[in-house]
């Protein structure tokens, strides 16, 4: 088994090193900008390893997990599984997965428009939409290797990170005027506002 190990770590800082501190070096970026995208690399190598970790590599675990676990590999009906929380199993568990899966990308909607000032809420919105369906993708081909449900892929789970990213961009305007006092984000012009 693969897990989020040292080595994956030191993979992390590796590629941080390569692509960001040396091109930011270069380009002389304000420090607060250097934060904010170095926060929003941390935070997807944390998403990467929530979502995708541990990674099975051994055939023995493989078969095991396969004869342990059975069910479906997928839910592609909206609030089917929200539903079946509330009407069927509810407990503490389940809802700290709606919760979990809400909190996941609020960190998403701050840091985006953070790091990129010009950037839009739909461009906020699909960068959000297509993380998480791409994170639903990857756990579905994990399933489909394993032959097991190792990672439920449910569609449920997309709309709920949609829906704390939506959160957080909020959380990010409403605390814009602040930020903006700090000089952490640029002041509203007519020109951004055309742009938007």
């Amino acid at each position: 088994m693969l897990t989020f190990s040292v080595l994956v770590i030191a993979i992390a800082i590796v590629i941080y090193l390569c692509f960001f501190l040396v091109r930011w070096i270069h380009k002389k970026e304000k420090i607060e900008n250097i934060i904010f995208k170095t926060c929003l690399y941390v935070y997807s190598c944390g998403v990467i390893k929530y979502t995708l970790f541990p990674v099975l590599i051994s055939s023995q675990l493989l078969k095991d997990r396969a004869e342990d676990i059975t069910g479906p590999f997928f839910n592609l009906i909206p609030f089917h599984t929200i539903n079946e929380i509330f009407s069927i199993r509810i407990n503490i568990e389940s809802i700290m997965q709606i919760v979990l899966n809400i909190v996941l990308f609020v960190p998403l909607g701050i840091l985006l428009p953070l790091c990129f000032n010009k950037i839009s809420w739909k461009t906020v919105f699909l960068i959000g939409l297509s993380t998480s369906i791409c994170i639903e993708l990857i756990q579905l081909m994990q399933n489909i290797i394993y032959q097991a449900p190792f990672k439920f892929t449910d569609i449920d789970d997309i709309m709920l990170n949609v829906f704390g990213n939506v959160i957080g961009y909020v959380l990010f305007l409403t605390c814009k005027p602040l930020f903006q006092r700090l000089g952490l984000c640029p002041k509203i012009t007519s020109a951004n506002l055309e742009e938007n």
